[in-house]
């Protein structure tokens, strides 16, 4: 989304992050815009209980971590490498030049995080009592769409079971059977791997069983 000439031009800086390190942990101050130069960073809030809920996860070129940014507000969430990272960080008025510099940077970050709120507007109304395979069917159809193939393409899901639950709010033993249960009515497809294939059949409203 943002160059990296321009990250370098405004004095932005990489911090390396071995997995499970912090970029940073909830309650810090929101002083450094971040956006991953590779890996994988995921947003994290933690339960009373210790239970984890996966706000997102980030990828080589996505920003993470914006709103408190922007409002000056302590980080609601902890941002946690899943693998050996490359973060870019850079600092709040060197971001702010950059941005007003860049008009179609300042764009393109506008229609992301619009995008983002649709995404929680969508999953607050699932968690609030849908069943488990409405809550994976609308989070597996959002990111098919966010990630950009047609309807006609099948989508390989890039997360794993623990992952859809950590997002879902489920147990990865619910998303297990479920997954399982979705296969054998033909809503999904598995790989001898275990990778989940979403088609345009998968849209939770036409699903036909496959033949046997």
């Amino acid at each position: 989304m943002i160059p990296e000439s321009l990250l370098k031009k405004h004095k932005a800086r990489i911090v390396i992050l071995k997995k499970d390190e912090a970029a940073f942990q909830t309650g810090d101050p929101a002083t450094n815009f971040h956006v991953v130069k590779s890996g994988k960073i995921k947003m994290v809030t933690y339960s009373d209980d210790g239970r984890e809920f996966v706000q997102g996860y980030f990828v080589d070129g996505q920003s993470f971590g914006e709103p408190p940014f922007f409002n000056h507000m302590p980080y609601p969430s902890s941002g946690i490498a899943v693998v050996d990272s490359e973060v870019w960080k850079c600092s709040y008025d060197s971001f702010m030049q950059l941005l007003k510099e860049n008009f179609e940077v300042h764009i393109k970050l506008t229609q992301v995080l619009s995008g983002r709120l649709v995404y929680k507007s969508i999953m607050l109304s699932e968690l609030a009592g849908e069943e488990a395979e409405h809550r994976i069917t609308t989070l597996i159809e959002y990111f098919r769409k966010e990630d950009g193939p047609g309807s006609d393409v099948i989508y390989k899901v890039p997360y794993t079971r623990q992952q859809l639950a950590d997002m879902t709010g489920l147990r990865v033993e619910t998303v297990i059977r479920c997954v399982k249960g979705m296969e054998q009515k033909g809503i999904l497809r598995l790989t001898d791997a275990g990778k989940i294939l979403w088609g345009s059949s998968t849209d939770g409203s036409n699903r036909k069983r496959r033949s046997t």
